[in-house]
């Protein structure tokens, strides 16, 4: 049976293990010692207890602050706030005392006060800093957010604008925003693909955009339309610095008050980006390249929009009526009257 005791400002663990006395300090939380120690006693009970796990975590702050180092600058402005709500939540702990039931706790909170698809995300952005730890020596063992079950998330809503929306959009513009919506919705790019834009990466030449801060780390080009192509040389162009210049917080207050100023409900910046994708299926029935402008990693994700393609499923209905035999669809049964297929 072990024990936790306080030396020198901080807390101890004390238990055996493979018959030797093992000692190992945790911090200044006497409950983080307590919760290290139930996490060893329950590993060596299943055999699955590794002494480099607790002998070597470093505090999870630091394992954090590693991983915001070196992968950061690839992640959106949302993933700075979890990675600080998970730093209060783990921070002073060594990243080993961390069990799969702490996690499981936090989760829960995170679903109750937000959402399952909120929760689910702080999820996999904790498994993939536990994954890096283990890559780089700062921890040792099974990834314990893998040892927690995901919720169910409702189907993602396609909201998008109409027409007379649009037209209502650009009037209550800001002339500092109104450059930004036409980008969002005549290429679909995110608001961090946007914001982060640089003159570098435009080519008004060649009528195209290189988009290098990506969501998924892949680089793409983008058309530039007409009406884009118009803002951009009004803007511009110049040959290097940022495009729109305008800080997130301005982008947010400013659409947040042409949206009420056009009467517009239920509808966020993110869905210009469901815009674009919506009115450009409808317009074209091109669900490839649609993908392609998008940069879906999965063509599943561009799939949620071949409902509105006209020509998609009459196409598909065309090729299944073509294997029935019979002209037209309809079958002359021998000595009886016509009957078309139901």
């Amino acid at each position: 049976m072990g024990r936790v005791y306080f030396r020198n400002d901080s807390w101890y663990m004390d238990y055996v293990f493979e018959g030797k006395r093992v000692r190992t300090k945790v911090g200044g939380s006497k409950k983080a010692a307590e919760d290290a120690l139930r996490v060893v006693e329950g590993e060596i009970v299943q055999k699955k207890y590794s002494p480099a796990r607790f002998s070597h975590g470093r505090p999870f702050a630091e394992v954090a602050d590693k991983y915001w180092e070196i992968r950061g600058s690839k992640l959106s402005r949302s993933y700075k706030y979890m990675i600080r709500e998970l730093r209060v939540r783990f921070g002073k702990r060594p990243i080993g005392t961390i069990s799969p039931v702490d996690i499981e706790r936090f989760y829960n909170e995170v679903a109750e006060r937000a959402s399952n698809s909120t929760a689910n995300r702080h999820l996999v952005f904790l498994g993939s800093i536990f994954n890096r730890a283990i890559e780089w020596g700062d921890y040792h063992g099974r990834n314990p957010c893998s040892s927690v079950k995901k919720r169910r998330e409702p189907e993602e809503r396609t909201r998008f604008l109409t027409q007379d929306e649009m037209t209502s959009l650009f009037r209550e513009c800001h002339p500092r925003l109104y450059p930004v919506v036409v980008c969002a919705l005549t290429t679909g790019m995110r608001s961090q693909e946007i914001l982060g834009l640089r003159w570098e990466n435009v080519n008004l030449e060649q009528g195209l955009i290189r988009v290098t801060k990506t969501k998924n780390g892949k680089a793409r080009h983008v058309p530039i339309g007409n009406r884009l192509g118009g803002v951009l040389e009004a803007l511009g162009p110049k040959g290097e610095g940022s495009v729109f210049n305008l800080p997130y917080i301005m982008r947010r207050r400013y659409f947040e008050k042409a949206m009420k100023a056009a009467g517009i409900t239920e509808f966020r910046f993110h869905d210009l980006r469901h815009t674009f994708a919506s009115w450009y299926v409808m317009r074209t029935n091109d669900l490839a390249a649609l993908r392609e402008i998008l940069g879906h990693c999965s063509f599943k994700l561009t799939l949620r929009y071949a409902h509105l393609s006209k020509g998609h499923m009459a196409s598909n209905l065309a090729a299944f009526e073509s294997a029935i035999p019979g002209e037209g669809g309809v079958i002359i049964p021998s000595g009886g009257p016509k009957m078309a297929l139901a």
